[in-house]
């Protein structure tokens, strides 16, 4: 049995390798300050992603950061063509380097709609600033859906991935009410504190963007400065019963959270 299930996994990881190779133009892949072949990447980098050993899969993000976006303020050409398996990496438990992804993810994210406010008519440190390529707008949209299943993210100790995934979709500004109501459920179900807090600070984000959903998710923001959740832990040694209850309950006291989320969402545009 423990055979098969190897060979299977080796079987997806070369498909994988493979889909690399296929599916990224990589000549769009270079280093942003290194002109030239020198500076082109290939198909490896992305496998380096998957690496067992995290400083290897860590100098294999900053590397494809700073090919997605350079100092963070612009979108490159590589970002359109690699995103769809930053994605890939994110949903796969066995990439070491999850979170750190998905700051990358932001980072991007934040560029792209700096881009869209300056376009190319911005002056920058002198020159102008660098427009993101025609495709990043359809492939952002493709990970926004690819990233909401991520939300609910079961595998264990995966916080901080729900965490980060909340926090990259604090930038999808254009699907501010879809978003909203989604979070606003998901809060309920979450289990873990600093991902219930980023979930509040996203709706925060996403308030001023809403239409139908804005005031509804102001109200629920003041409601949440308010609530102490399921209060202050129980003594174990003096309930048993009464502390495990208390641990089964989802109720978190997010009110520090809240109150800037509030202040967020209440800023005028």
């Amino acid at each position: 049995m423990k055979d098969t299930e190897d060979m299977e996994r080796a079987g997806a990881r070369a498909a994988l390798t493979g889909r690399f190779a296929a599916e990224v133009d990589w000549a769009k892949v270079v280093d942003p300050y290194i002109p030239g072949s020198d500076g082109q990447y290939g198909p490896d980098l992305l496998e380096r992603l998957w690496s067992p050993d995290p400083r290897t899969a860590d100098d294999a993000l900053t590397t494809l950061h700073f090919a997605c976006c350079g100092d963070g303020g612009s979108v490159r050409h590589a970002a359109p063509e690699v995103l769809p398996f930053l994605v890939e990496a994110v949903r796969d438990p066995a990439v070491r380097v999850r979170p750190q992804i998905l700051e990358t993810l932001v980072v991007l994210a934040r560029a792209g709609e700096a881009n869209a406010r300056a376009a190319e008519s911005v002056p920058k440190l002198g020159g102008r600033r660098h427009a993101a390529p025609a495709a990043w707008s359809a492939a952002w949209e493709r990970a926004v859906d690819a990233l909401l299943p991520r939300l609910a993210d079961d595998v264990e100790g995966d916080e901080d991935v729900r965490a980060g995934v909340a926090a990259v979709l604090a930038r999808a500004t254009h699907r501010a009410d879809d978003l909203i109501d989604r979070f606003l459920v998901r809060f309920d179900d979450e289990p873990g504190l600093s991902a219930a807090e980023q979930l509040v600070l996203t709706v925060g984000e996403l308030a001023p963007h809403a239409v139908e959903r804005r005031e509804d998710a102001v109200a629920w923001l003041r409601r949440r400065t308010t609530d102490a959740g399921k209060g202050e832990e129980p003594d174990l040694d003096d309930d048993v019963d009464v502390w495990l209850a208390w641990m089964e309950r989802h109720g978190h006291d997010v009110r520090p959270a809240a109150i800037v989320a509030l202040r967020r969402a209440l800023r005028p545009l």
